[in-house]
C-alpha cells in the first residue's frame, strides 16, 4: 500500500501549473463548503457520540484516541473504502495541552472543508494525546473519491503542519467498520490485507507525526 504526500489538486508534484493550482484549491474549497452548508441545512450531517474515546491503531502501530466522530447521510451505491489522513501542527507541541484542548473543540469549524465532497461518509477525528501528532480517518463511497480528498486536504495541512508530517493513504481492501474491529492487532492488518497492494501499512520513516 502507497502513503502519498498529495499533489496539489488540478496539477502534479512538484508542477507549477502557471499559479492554476491555488485558484483550483479555493475553488474546490469554496465548493466543499456551499455543498456543506447545504448538507447541514438539510440535516444531513450529524457527529455521533458512539467512538469518541475509542483507542485506533493505524496500519504502522500509531495510536490514536478518537475526540469526534461525524457523518453524511450518502447513499451508497457500493462498497465504501478508508481514508487515512496524517499530520502534525507546526504551533501544537507534544506538551502544549491547553492549545491541544483548545484546536480540538475549535477544529469542528473546519467540517465545511470536507463535509461537501461527493462520496463522504464518515470522519473519525484522532490525536495522539502523547505526541500531539492527529489524524483523520475516514469513510468514503469509492476510490476515485478517497484520492481526489486525499490531495485536497493534505494541500489545505501543508502550510499548517511541519514539514513532512502530512500524507494520507487510501484503504481499497478495508472497510472503516471492518478496521476498527481489527485495528488492535496491526500485524493482523498486513498479514490480511497489506500484501494485497503489495506493501505491509504506513512506514514509519514516511513523516513527523501521525495524523487526521
Amino acid at each position: 500500500m502507497r502513503v502519498r504526500c498529495g499533489s496539489p489538486p488540478g496539477g502534479t508534484d512538484g508542477a507549477s501549473g502557471g499559479g492554476r493550482e491555488p485558484e483550483t484549491l479555493v475553488r474546490q474549497a469554496a465548493r466543499c463548503s456551499a455543498r456543506a452548508a447545504a448538507r447541514l441545512a438539510g440535516r444531513r450531517l450529524h457527529l455521533r457520540p458512539s467512538r469518541v474515546g475509542l483507542d485506533v491503531v493505524l496500519p504502522d502501530g500509531r495510536p490514536y484516541v478518537v475526540f469526534r466522530e461525524s457523518t453524511c447521510d450518502e447513499p451508497l451505491t457500493r462498497a465504501p473504502v478508508m481514508l487515512a489522513v496524517w499530520f502534525h501542527l507546526r504551533g501544537i507541541p507534544p506538551r502544549a495541552r491547553a492549545r491541544r484542548w483548545l484546536f480540538e473543540r475549535l477544529c469542528i469549524v473546519n467540517t465545511v472543508l470536507f463535509a461537501g465532497f461527493d462520496g463522504y461518509l464518515v470522519k473519525l477525528w484522532m490525536v495522539n494525546p502523547t505526541t500531539a501528532d492527529y489524524a483523520g480517518l475516514y469513510s468514503w463511497s469509492s476510490i476515485e473519491d478517497a484520492e481526489r480528498y486525499g490531495r485536497y486536504i493534505t494541500a489545505i495541512l501543508r502550510p499548517f503542519s511541519r514539514r513532512g508530517s502530512v500524507a494520507y493513504q487510501v484503504l481499497p481492501e478495508w472497510t472503516l467498520e471492518d478496521y476498527l474491529g481489527r485495528s488492535g492487532d496491526p500485524s493482523a492488518l498486513n498479514d490480511d490485507k497489506g500484501s494485497a497492494s503489495g506493501g505491509s501499512g504506513l512506514p514509519t520513516d514516511v513523516g513527523e507525526a501521525g495524523g487526521l
